[in-house]
C-alpha cells in the first residue's frame, strides 16, 4: 500500500512541479499587482418575532470599503451578496445596538476591509399594532377631450394596516398612489396601491379597488338605424327595432368599427310573458364613449 502511494506521488514529478510553480507565479502576480479600492454595498435583513417590528428606520444597506488586487475586487463587485441577517427573533420591545465587523462579508485572501458604514446602528423594537383607517383616492390628470370624469371612489373606503405601535397611532388616513386618467376613455375598476416606503407599515388584508366612471361629454358622431337585440328565449314583439346612437369617437375608432362591434340590446332573460318597458343598452368598442341613445326606452311584449 505504501509503495502504491509513493508511486502516485513520484509519477510525473516534473509536470506536477511545473504546475505548482505556475500557480505560485500567478498568485504572486495577482497579489503583487497594484492595489485599488472599491465600495461594496450589502443589504441588511432584520428578523424579528411576529409580534414585534422595528419602530425606527434601520439602514437597509451597509457599505464596505475594500482594498486589494484589482482582479479580486472585480470578482467581489460582480458577486451578488446574500443579506446580512440580524437575528432578533425572541427579542422584546426596546433598543438593540448592533455592530458590524470585517467578517460580516466573505472575502478572499488579499482583500481587506478599510471601513464599514454604518459600522453600528440602533434598532428600536416595538409591538405590532393593527388599525382600520380611511382611504383617500388620489387621481391625476383629466380624461381626453370629449370625455369627463363622472365618479371616482374607492371600495371599501377603509383599509386595515399594521406596523410599529408609535407609527400606527399617528395615521388616520392613507392616500393611494395617483390613478392616472389622462388616457382613460372608458370606465374601469383597478386595485389601488399605496406608497408605504420603508416605514414598516403594511396593509393587512386585501387592497381596495378604485371605481372610476368616465363619460363622453358631447357627441361628435351620430349612428342611425342601430339594430336592437332582445335577449330572451321567448317570442316577442318590439316597438322600435332600431335606435339612433350618439357617440364620441375618433376617426380611427370609426374606421375600425366592423359589423357587430356596435349594437343596442335589452336583456329580458328570465322575465315572464307580458309587456315590458326597458332602457336600451349599447355595446361599444373599447374607447368609444356613449353620450345618449334615442329612444332611451323600448316596449317589448313577450309572448
Amino acid at each position: 500500500m505504501m509503495n502504491m502511494n509513493w508511486s502516485w506521488i513520484t509519477n510525473n514529478v516534473a509536470v506536477k512541479a511545473i504546475s505548482v510553480v505556475i500557480a505560485i507565479i500567478l498568485w504572486s502576480v495577482v497579489l503583487g499587482s497594484r492595489n485599488v479600492e472599491a465600495v461594496k454595498e450589502v443589504p441588511i435583513e432584520i428578523l424579528t418575532s411576529s409580534d414585534v417590528v422595528p419602530g425606527n428606520d434601520p439602514p437597509e444597506r451597509v457599505s464596505f470599503k475594500l482594498a486589494g488586487p484589482k482582479a479580486f475586487l472585480r470578482a467581489i463587485m460582480d458577486r451578488r451578496e446574500d443579506p446580512i441577517r440580524v437575528n432578533l427573533v425572541g427579542s422584546k420591545p426596546g433598543i438593540v445596538n448592533y455592530r458590524l465587523f470585517s467578517d460580516s462579508i466573505r472575502l478572499p485572501p488579499g482583500i481587506k476591509v478599510l471601513s464599514i458604514s454604518p459600522s453600528n446602528f440602533a434598532i428600536r423594537l416595538e409591538y405590532v399594532k393593527k388599525r382600520e383607517v380611511a382611504v383617500k383616492l388620489e387621481v391625476r390628470g383629466n380624461p381626453p377631450d370629449g370625455f369627463k370624469l363622472s365618479r371616482a371612489k374607492v371600495v371599501p373606503s377603509t383599509v386595515r394596516i399594521k406596523g410599529p405601535q408609535s407609527k400606527i397611532e399617528s395615521i388616520s388616513e392613507l392616500a393611494t398612489l395617483p390613478v392616472d386618467l389622462s388616457e382613460s376613455r372608458q370606465s374601469f375598476e383597478r386595485e389601488v396601491a399605496f406608497e408605504l416606503g420603508s416605514s414598516g407599515i403594511k396593509v393587512d388584508g386585501d387592497f381596495p379597488k378604485a371605481i372610476v366612471d368616465i363619460e363622453a361629454a358631447k357627441p361628435n358622431f351620430k349612428l342611425k338605424n342601430i339594430e336592437v337585440r332582445v335577449l330572451t328565449s321567448l317570442p316577442y314583439k318590439l316597438s322600435d327595432k332600431t335606435v339612433t346612437v350618439y357617440i364620441h369617437a375618433t376617426a380611427k375608432d370609426l374606421k375600425n368599427m366592423g359589423r357587430g362591434t356596435i349594437y343596442a340590446f335589452v336583456d329580458l332573460r328570465g322575465r315572464r310573458k307580458g309587456r315590458h318597458q326597458e332602457a336600451v343598452k349599447v355595446k361599444l368598442p373599447d374607447g368609444v364613449g356613449l353620450v345618449r341613445v334615442e329612444p332611451e326606452e323600448v316596449s317589448i311584449n313577450l309572448e
